[in-house]
Parts: C-alpha cells; sequence; structure tokens
C-alpha cells in the first residue's frame, strides 16, 4: 500500500508542479477544471450507487457549471476586460438550463426528484469546483519575486508553499500516527486518526507556513496564521469528506490514483485550505 502511495506520487507530483509552474496559469486552470470533472464523476457515481432516495444524482447542467469553474476563474481574471463574463452570470445560466432539464424530465412523468437533484447538484458544484478555483485566485498573483537571481511569479510560490503545508502535514500524521497514535481523533466518522497524527499535521503546516515570511516576504505573524489555518482547515476538510463517504458506505471516492484513492480523496484538504490562504494573502 505504502509502495503504492509512493509510486503514484512520484508520478503525479511533478506533473501537477509543472502545471503549476507554467507561465500565465492556464494550464494550472485547465488541470484544475480536468480535476474537478473527475471530481464531480466520482462524487454522482458515488450517490448513484448509494444516495438516497435510490439512484438520484445530481442535476448534469450544474455539475458542468462547477466542471468549468476553474476556467471560469481563469478568464475572468487574467485581464480586466474579461472581467465581465462574471461567475455570478454563469451560476444564473447553469441554474436556468438546469431548471428547464429537470422540467423536461418532469413533463411527462413528475416525480419528487426536481429538488433533491438540484440542491445535490449546487452543492456538488459549489463543494468541488468553487472551492477548487480557489487555486486559480492564488495562481493568478502575476507579482515577480527574485529568487536567486531567477525570477518567478508569486502566484506559483504560493500553490507550492500550500502544497508543501499540506503534503508535509499529511505524510507526517500518516507517519506519527502509525507510529504513535493511540487517542482516536473522530472515531464515529475516520476511526483510523489520531490526536497525535492530527498533532503532528498541524505542528508542520505551522512550521512549513512560517518559511512564507522569507521566500514570499510576508510578515511572520501572517505567515504562522496561514500555516495554522492550513493545519486546521486541511484536517478538517478531510473530516467533512470522511463524513461523506460514512453517510453512503463507500470507503473512497474512486481509484483514478492508486493508493490515494480518487481526486476527491486527495484535495480534500486542498478544498478547505486554499480559500484560508487567499483570504489572507489579500489582507
Amino acid at each position: 500500500m505504502l509502495g503504492t502511495r509512493v509510486l503514484t506520487a512520484l508520478v503525479g507530483i511533478p506533473l501537477f508542479l509543472l502545471a503549476i509552474w507554467a507561465p500565465g496559469g492556464w494550464l494550472f486552470g485547465l488541470v484544475l477544471s480536468l480535476l474537478t470533472g473527475v471530481g464531480l464523476l466520482e462524487f454522482t457515481r458515488a450517490y448513484n450507487r448509494a444516495g438516497e432516495p435510490p439512484r438520484m444524482s445530481p442535476n448534469a447542467a450544474l455539475l458542468a457549471w462547477g466542471t468549468l469553474l476553474p476556467l471560469l476563474t481563469w478568464w475572468e481574471l487574467r485581464s480586466m476586460e474579461a472581467s465581465a463574463v462574471g461567475l455570478e452570470r454563469s451560476l444564473l445560466i447553469a441554474l436556468g438550463v438546469g431548471l428547464l432539464w429537470e422540467l423536461g424530465r418532469a413533463w411527462h412523468r413528475p416525480t419528487q426528484r426536481t429538488a433533491y437533484s438540484l440542491g445535490l447538484g449546487l452543492f456538488a458544484a459549489l463543494y468541488v469546483g468553487w472551492l477548487m478555483a480557489f487555486g486559480v485566485r492564488l495562481r493568478m498573483d502575476p507579482a515577480p519575486v527574485n529568487m536567486g537571481g531567477w525570477t518567478v511569479e508569486r502566484g506559483a510560490l504560493v500553490l507550492l508553499w500550500l502544497m508543501a503545508m499540506l503534503w508535509v502535514g499529511d505524510s507526517m500524521a500518516y507517519f506519527v500516527g502509525r507510529a504513535i497514535g493511540h487517542h482516536r481523533l473522530a472515531p464515529a466518522i475516520s476511526p483510523s486518526k489520531s490526536w497525535e497524527g492530527a498533532i503532528a499535521n498541524f505542528t508542520c503546516c505551522l512550521l512549513v507556513g512560517l518559511t512564507g515570511a522569507g521566500w514570499l516576504q510576508l510578515p511572520l505573524w501572517k505567515a504562522g496564521l496561514i500555516g495554522a489555518g492550513v493545519g486546521v482547515l486541511g484536517q478538517l476538510g478531510d473530516l467533512f469528506e470522511s463524513s461523506l463517504k460514512r453517510a453512503i458506505g463507500i470507503k473512497d471516492f474512486g481509484g483514478v490514483l492508486p493508493g490515494h484513492g480518487g481526486v476527491l480523496d486527495r484535495f480534500d484538504s486542498f478544498l478547505f485550505s486554499a480559500p484560508w490562504v487567499w483570504w489572507w494573502l489579500e489582507r
């Protein structure tokens, strides 16, 4: 199991870093939209198999909107001229199409599924697509940062900083939890997680977060606050997704990333952490 996790990481991490590093943020926006689409497909399949009421899937129009949200965010932020597109307008269009879609399905066979399908679709689109799009917001900071004579975009460094906090924290939680984890953190939601692992995760996120005071030129208090927040919110994101899986009786949302589960299983911490980092960097 550990070998599979490591092999997947050795292949996936360089590709993800390449998308982050590509100039202009367009490749990262595209990759996040693809990952969002896979994540929403995992979500839909899980609720089709085990959801209540049976075989009631999220609204397709809202899922399509959620899939495109990272790219729409990139388009909106890339230039002042493009800002007129407006994510709010795109949501109104998606809701309108979604309502027509549900009306068409119920025209000849009225059911009670319309509200359920729209509600589940909107939740999935916001949970996966909207939160994932904060990664694009972080990436679209074009301010130049000098790294030993090498100039890079600040947005790329911010994302590398965030991913380092999440990866180091998650890895240390795994190893510390296996070695000395005896006190269950949330046995009703995720029996394998321990307080010892959670403390290790938080501590590592805080320490890695403090490095942002140097290479991102942040006040020490702000870098520490961001790191501490990632240490808490990343784990809350993990627990929140575990509660969703527990509610519908599945272990993983998917298997596209061997050893790690699906996209939702791997990016659960990122979804809760990226908005926190963006909020404080904008302050």
